[in-house]
């Protein structure tokens, strides 16, 4: 378990570093930007991210799936260089397709002035941070951590100094925060170039490259319905409400996207492979897959009742008051994101059994979902419609979860302890949103209404004995740990 958390702690880190910028940047664009300015730079966004699965078809994940498969230097260059090729052919191809027929594709997706620009310049970095991915995963592979920390810090630095002079000095609104990505972005690439320099050879291999998308290219459409689930509602909010209606729900799914951000991709990332370990001894296995679900559902629940409680407080301290009507969809999409939490700690049972065509075809269906709650819950609702229609495709996806790890790798998941915890969770939520009074009082009563959260939990036996006494054993050793080191500076 100390393994598991020490890889948790790491990964962590380089998901901080690489994505911590949208975060960091949040308070700069709620105080300089409009809340219709904010949602453009959404909308844009968004594209991007849907561009990323266009350019290169994932081939990174290919890449990095084969790097493993052959000690011989050789292969890897030719991996190396025929993956970066292929980005490259895709890059120039839909690239030159979103130029040339850049406005009639913007009339089609944007709903604003200059959409064509914008489709340009995030046109520009989508295809340089495409480009990055095969040298990161090189660098990952490689186990160079201090160099993988040091590149994503300095990207982090430059990009927020930049979008900062943009922004502030120079006044440019959303134009300027793509120009600061794209200067940042070109910087980072040649920094990964050098960096990488002996490890890209210069022979293309087409037999290496089918090998790559043949792994690489079954991911695109889970991913793609991914995207989709998160995204596609700043797409209908534009088009039944307006960008201000964007721009506010945007902020809300920012602050419940601290959840993925810093716990719930760290401990995926970290747990599978851990479990992996113990595929030979099944009872063991399917054990601590029920009981990790518990424990995390917990953790995690604990998160999105602590942002959401405090959300209202959030936004008043770093954003401007056009933005005050942004936390009521906080909660709904922290609930979101804690079942797609759960969500992502069940679909390992699927995959130890290699039976993977189950997400494929869980995903673009909740994905349709999706779409079909957004156009009859945002006319009428708004952005509280785009949150409701989010939530109830995520509890799709657990639901579809649930029942196929019950046919293909049978565990005995604690369903009605998720069931408590998230009433228990809704009901603390509820009677928090009474508590409107100055700030100190308000954040005071708050954390009284997280306390007794934590205590019912303890009294309704949540936790094991066992749990308990560990818990408090790491909690004793903790403290001999801090009592050590103040007397050892003394």
């Amino acid at each position: 378990m100390a393994k598991l958390v020490r890889n948790i702690s790491i990964y962590s880190l380089g998901n901080i570093l690489n994505k911590g910028v949208m975060f960091l940047l949040l308070p700069l664009y709620t105080r300089v930007l409009q809340p219709a300015d904010y949602g453009k730079l959404e909308l844009v966004n968004t594209v991007g991210a849907i561009l990323m699965l266009v350019y290169g078809l994932m081939v990174e994940n290919g890449y990095s799936r084969l790097y493993f498969q052959k000690k011989d230097i050789n292969w890897r260059k030719e991996l190396f260089f025929s993956g970066q090729v292929f980005n490259l052919f895709c890059a120039f191809v839909f690239g030159s397709l979103s130029f040339v027929y850049s406005e009639t594709l913007s009339t089609a997706i944007f709903n604003f002035p200059d959409g064509a620009v914008f489709l340009r310049l995030i046109t520009i970095v989508t295809l340089l941070k495409v480009l990055t991915h095969i040298p990161y995963n090189n660098i990952r592979n490689r186990q160079k951590a201090k160099l993988f920390v040091m590149l994503n810090l300095s990207y982090l630095i430059v990009n927020i100094l930049l979008t900062v002079f943009f922004l502030v000095i120079m006044q440019i609104g959303v134009r300027g925060v793509l120009y600061a990505q794209i200067i940042s972005g070109t910087l980072e690439l040649s920094a990964l170039y050098y960096f990488t320099r002996d490890e890209n050879g210069i022979k293309f291999s087409l037999d290496s490259l089918r090998m790559m998308l043949g792994f690489s290219i079954f991911l695109i459409p889970s991913n793609l319905s991914g995207y989709v689930l998160n995204y596609s509602n700043r797409y209908f909010l534009n088009e039944y409400q307006n960008l201000q209606q964007v721009g506010l729900y945007s902020l809300g799914a920012k602050l419940s996207g601290v959840i993925p951000f810093l716990f719930t991709e760290p401990v995926k990332k970290a747990f599978g492979p851990h479990l992996y370990e113990l595929i030979d001894e099944p009872e063991k296995c399917k054990k601590l897959l029920a009981d990790f679900t518990r424990l995390f559902f917990a953790g995690l629940a604990f998160v999105a009742l602590s942002i959401s409680l405090f959300s209202r407080e959030i936004v008043i301290l770093i954003a401007d008051k056009s933005y005050s009507g942004s936390f009521n969809v906080v909660f709904i999409l922290s609930a979101s994101y804690l079942l797609l939490g759960l969500a992502g700690i069940i679909v390992v049972g699927i995959h130890l059994t290699l039976k993977t065509w189950i997400v494929t075809i869980i995903w673009p269906i909740s994905a349709v979902v999706n779409v079909l709650l957004n156009i009859l819950l945002i006319p009428k609702y708004g952005r509280m419609g785009a949150a409701v229609a989010t939530m109830l495709s995520v509890l799709f996806i657990n639901l579809s979860y649930f029942i196929a790890v019950s046919k293909v790798y049978p565990t005995k998941f604690a369903y009605f302890k998720f069931i408590q915890m998230f009433l228990l969770m809704t009901v603390i939520n509820y009677a928090g949103s009474f508590i409107h009074m100055q700030l100190v009082y308000g954040v005071v009563l708050k954390f009284v209404l997280l306390l007794l959260f934590v205590y019912v939990i303890y009294i309704m036996k949540y936790f094991t004995d066992d749990e308990i006494e560990k818990a408090k054993q790491i909690i004793h050793n903790f403290k001999l740990k801090l009592k050590n080191l103040f007397r050892f500076n003394q």
